[in-house]
């Protein structure tokens, strides 16, 4: 089998994409009814505050090795001891589960961010 140069940069950054990221469906309600965004792509190394807050959220793709996710409100990207939750968002741990609905006992988050820890 060959490949061309181009084939393998496209693959690389392929590969390179799926495991930097984690992607979460958000709600407004808090047993995950009424979407708020889908899609929600928080990549490693970054924290995002959306302009609409959610009370549950659903893990729809895993994160890379040892990738941990931090919810925040009210104060958007704050301290991370502060975050109303948080865990790893890899397939490694037990932290989150894909495609199960979590909640933060009534808070509304606003911010998300990822670390690798």
């Amino acid at each position: 089998m060959h490949f061309s140069f181009t084939s393998i940069i496209a693959i690389m950054a392929t590969l390179s994409a799926s495991s930097s990221a984690f992607v979460i469906d958000t709600y407004s309600g808090s047993n995950c009814n009424t979407i708020v965004e889908n899609n929600v792509n928080t990549w490693d190394n970054t924290c995002a505050t959306w302009p609409k807050g959610f009370k549950s959220f659903r893990i729809r793709t895993w994160g890379g090795n040892h990738q941990h996710a931090y919810f925040f409100a009210p104060n958007n990207c704050g301290s991370l001891p502060d975050a109303i939750k948080s865990g790893y968002v890899d397939s490694t741990t037990n932290d989150f589960k894909l495609n199960t609905c979590y909640s933060f006992n009534g808070a509304s988050a606003n911010a998300i961010a990822s670390y690798r820890g």
